[in-house]
């Protein structure tokens, strides 16, 4: 499996299985099918040690196997490049044909040393018919444990092996790192939309760790499968004789260990002259196994060559339809490699050169910052780039090779073009018109500022990012508002159905808007909020997976490092309570009051805040639990904690809190000495409260008591004083 780990589990495969038999009880039945024909085309003669197929194909026919490398990766090292591709297929030709050195090989096994005669070629014909490299890539934040549901692009699996690449396995395991997990045939059968395998891209190449999850893929088990245990902890066997029982051997390797192996044989009845036939195979385990997790693995047997090649000619989970004349025709496998041109591409990245930053990726930052754009382009040698910017760009356009360093000028969204030449194969381009933003960083007074996301207003200057361009995300919707229409609404509610849900799940997923700069100098002492109207709702009635976040976090240094604010969960983000189908406020009832206190050390001369969402993803049954989450009348104010958000346009008085359940009150801004009048009415007309308050040039709190507003429903609330005549909507529930 490689050289030495101090992983407990670097395979995860038997762990997948055992999930998957549990959600799809059909698989044993096809597993057991599968085992008995297995054992038909696997009967013996009385030659010791010989193993021959019941078949008439020839054992030393090839099988040619299309394959298809999908790269899932969020522009960092998990960017693999295509020559890793290459040799992985290089690797599993050496070690599936045996083209490589056994010398090895201990004594008593070396007459066991099988030969596969499986060959692997990256496929040179996509699905559509199109040309390929056998390559693809996918960007996406489930490259950070997605493992199943990271696997975008598979190619239909009854005609391509697809082997997918990401980050970080995070397959649940806890006992150390899971370097790759594959899937059985009997398991393709019943769920073939994960069918192939998936390793941590460090594992491409990294001893055999992929040629043993191959083995897998053809219905290897491992050494000391049927123990039931992990790897070391007790004797168990695999179902080919000439891999004598064992253990297994985590990352260590003693060449002999006879502790499940001594005196091991096995009687095979004739099929030839009616007598029986024992065959005395090697009393120590084969610990250079390519199954077993040993530091030295170096061979398959030859009983296990026949196990795989018999699951080859096995329609179970289409194995047997791979290396078909028509499939490799389809698959373009047996062409030669086509010289395409290369696919353009570029990223935003924290650093230039070889120094790494450890603060995430910026796409938001002050005008005269720097932002760092990387090639990525793939699929040839490119030989020439050409890099072309807006916004005022100091660098406004450019043929650098190397990363590059931009700066610009003017605020609002980036437009960037990079057009990438290959080795005789022509050029082409990518365009990203929102490919960063670059934010204005003079200070607005907030005194009065309501942002309220109406067309007409504002939006320009607050950017809204979805970064991974998918489903769950932000946006500014015209149809659900607290006071008019407009709101910006985040999209958590999985719309996915069976079997599209076995990709693409919103866990591990982010999206951010941000502010424009707010001048908070001016509020350095007293009180200071960053106020919103929100209303949600979540899918699930279990608040253990309740699991979406809202983060507010604030930058004091032009959107250089970022700090948190506030998170926000569970009940603080649906205050709606539960709903299984998506979510909508039909209602100012339906709207809350978040009030935020921004601390004395953060109001500075500009401050911008940013808003990240979080959706959480499935719960144990793997239903989805997010659902849409609204915000409304974001405004920053110095009225005491809560008693500001629902002011009017006017600003100089609130009414709060704004639906309520008991009592309400108004706060007046009043700078002279003046009588406040105020005037509740109900829905009919009726006056159901009156009062009269003394202003004095302070900010006034005057109470409604919640007896005379007992009853639900809509009530007008009148305020009149010497300089102005306000009437507010007060929502009882």
């Amino acid at each position: 499996m490689g050289k030495v780990h101090a992983q407990n589990q670097p395979c995860a495969t038997d762990e997948m299985y055992r999930k998957y038999k549990v959600q799809y009880p059909e698989i044993a039945l096809y597993e057991a099918a599968l085992n008995k024909e297995i054992a038909e085309r696997l009967k013996v003669n009385t030659l010791p040690g010989k193993f021959f197929k019941n078949t008439s194909s020839s054992d030393t026919a090839w099988f040619d196997i299309p394959v298809v490398v999908h790269i899932i990766h969020d522009y960092n090292d998990e960017y693999l490049p295509d020559d890793s591709a290459y040799h992985l297929i290089n690797t599993l030709n050496r070690i599936y044909s045996l083209s490589y050195d056994t010398s090895g090989v201990i004594a008593p096994f070396k007459k066991y040393v099988g030969k596969a005669f499986i060959r692997f070629h990256l496929a040179t014909r996509d699905p559509l018919g199109n040309p390929t490299t056998g390559i693809t890539r996918h960007y996406t934040y489930l490259t950070y444990g997605g493992d199943d549901q990271a696997k975008f692009d598979q190619w239909s699996p009854s005609n391509y092996y697809n082997i997918w690449f990401e980050n970080k396995i995070g397959a649940g395991v806890a006992n150390g790192e899971v370097l790759a997990y594959s899937v059985f045939p009997s398991q393709a059968a019943a769920y073939p939309y994960s069918d192939g395998v998936i390793g941590g891209y460090q594992f491409i190449n990294f001893e055999n760790t992929i040629p043993h999850e191959t083995g897998h893929y053809f219905n290897l088990l491992h050494t000391w499968n049927s123990s039931g245990q992990d790897c070391g902890r007790a004797c168990g066997d695999d179902d080919v004789d000439d891999t004598p029982p064992t253990k297994g051997h985590p990352s260590i390797c003693p060449l002999y260990d006879t502790v499940c192996a001594n005196n091991y044989f096995k009687v095979y009845p004739s099929l030839v002259n009616g007598a029986d036939s024992l065959v005395d195979y090697p009393d120590t385990t084969n610990v250079q196994n390519i199954m077993d997790y040993s530091s030295c693995t170096l061979m398959f047997t030859a009983g296990q060559v026949a196990r795989m090649r018999a699951a080859l000619e096995s329609n179970t989970g289409n194995r047997d339809n791979l290396w078909t004349s028509s499939n490799l025709t389809i698959t373009g496998a047996l062409a030669p490699r086509p010289d395409l041109p290369p696919v353009a591409d570029f990223s935003v990245q924290n650093y230039v050169g070889t120094t790494s930053a450890t603060s995430a990726v910026r796409y938001f930052q002050c005008t005269g910052k720097n932002f760092f754009f990387r090639n990525q382009s793939w699929g040839d040698t490119i030989t020439g780039l050409e890099w072309t910017f807006s916004n005022g760009a100091n660098v406004p356009s450019s043929t650098s090779m190397t990363p590059v360093s931009v700066n610009f000028s003017t605020p609002g969204w980036v437009r960037v073009k990079l057009a990438a030449t290959g080795n005789g194969t022509g050029t082409t381009s990518i365009t990203k018109d929102s490919a960063v933003y670059v934010a204005d960083p003079t200070g607005m007074n907030p005194i009065g500022y309501y942002q309220e996301f109406s067309p007409s207003g504002d939006l320009n200057k607050w950017p809204v990012f979805n970064y991974y361009k998918n489903n769950f995300h932000w946006e500014v919707v015209n149809n659900n508002g607290y006071y008019d229409k407009n709101c910006i609404r985040y999209t958590a509610f999985d719309t996915r159905s069976f079997p599209s849900t076995a990709i693409g799940s919103p866990k591990g997923d982010f999206d951010d808007f941000y502010t424009p700069a707010f001048d908070l100098s001016t509020m350095a002492t007293g009180n200071c909020n960053l106020n919103f109207m929100y209303s949600g709702a979540t899918r699930t009635s279990s608040s253990l997976y309740m699991t979406d976040t809202l983060e507010i976090d604030y930058s004091t240094n032009c959107a250089n490092t970022w700090n948190v604010l506030k998170k926000l969960t569970k009940a603080q983000l649906s205050n709606q309570g539960s709903s299984s189908i998506e979510f909508a406020p039909l209602a100012q009832s339906e709207w809350s009051l978040q009030s935020i206190d921004i601390p004395a050390s953060v109001r500075g001369s500009a401050v911008f805040f940013r808003f990240r969402y979080k959706p959480g993803g499935e719960d144990i049954y793997g239903l989805p639990t997010g659902n849409d989450f609204y915000m409304d009348r974001i405004n920053i104010s110095n009225q005491p904690l809560g008693l500001n958000t629902l002011a009017s346009n006017n600003n100089s008085i609130a009414l709060v809190p704004n639906p309520t359940s008991g009592a309400a009150y108004i706060v007046i801004n009043e700078a002279g000495n003046t009588v406040a009048n105020i005037v509740v009415t109900d829905i009919t007309g009726k006056v159901v409260y009156t009062t009269h308050h003394q202003l004095n040039g302070n900010t006034s709190k005057i109470e409604i008591p919640g007896n005379s507003i007992a009853a639900k429903g809509m009530y007008l609330v009148q305020v009149t004083t010497d300089t102005q005549n306000h009437t507010e909507k007060l929502v009882v529930y």
